[in-house]
């Protein structure tokens, strides 16, 4: 997967704002999966415009530069069906905490105690970030669409990850406590 197909995929539900794009990796539904700056959204939208994939609205802004609505194209869409019918495969773990763990015994336990620590903190307020962006779909999980149900399914699937990381977290420290005490 690449950015390009998640910003396609975020302007097949509905017209964006480069602002809008970038406001959902820092802090909608794309930060459960996907990590993009800002700079990097505008520059893929830029690319995706010049490659005939999105079209934008200038809406013209007193005193400020004109607001671009972006929406897909045809020749967007069609891409983003293309990816999406092809199979894809299980992302490879790269993760700064795994590579730690190999060299963890160099330094004092308190070190890796401290940064296992710090990463439950983070995934614990994820997990409450996530939920919030699903509290919708749960409500009405009766009544909604099918583009809606996938995506209250892969939030859900977010809430699990980061779950999953502070069960981790928990057994790594329980088992560094122990190993120390020993």
């Amino acid at each position: 997967m690449a950015l390009k197909h998640t910003i396609l995929a975020f302007l097949s539900r509905h017209p964006l704002s480069g602002y809008d794009v970038a406001k959902e990796f820092a802090e909608g539904f794309g930060s459960c999966f996907w990590k993009a700056s800002q700079q990097q959204v505008y520059a893929e939208l830029t690319k995706l415009e010049q490659q005939g994939s999105v079209s934008y609205e200038a809406i013209p802004q007193a005193g400020r530069l004109d607001k671009k609505i972006y929406s897909i194209t045809e020749q967007g869409q069609q891409e983003l069906l293309n990816w999406l019918t092809q199979p894809c495969e299980p992302s490879a773990i790269r993760e700064d905490l795994g590579v730690m763990g190999l060299a963890g015994h160099l330094v004092s336990p308190q070190v890796v105690i401290r940064e296992i620590e710090r990463r439950r903190q983070l995934h614990l307020k994820m997990v409450e970030h996530v939920k919030k962006l699903d509290e919708h779909f749960a409500k009405h999980l009766n009544s909604l669409e099918l583009k809606d149900i996938y995506m209250h399914l892969i939030i859900r699937r977010g809430i699990r990850y980061q779950e999953e990381w502070v069960a981790w977290c928990d057994e790594a420290l329980a088992a560094i406590a122990q190993a120390v005490n020993q």
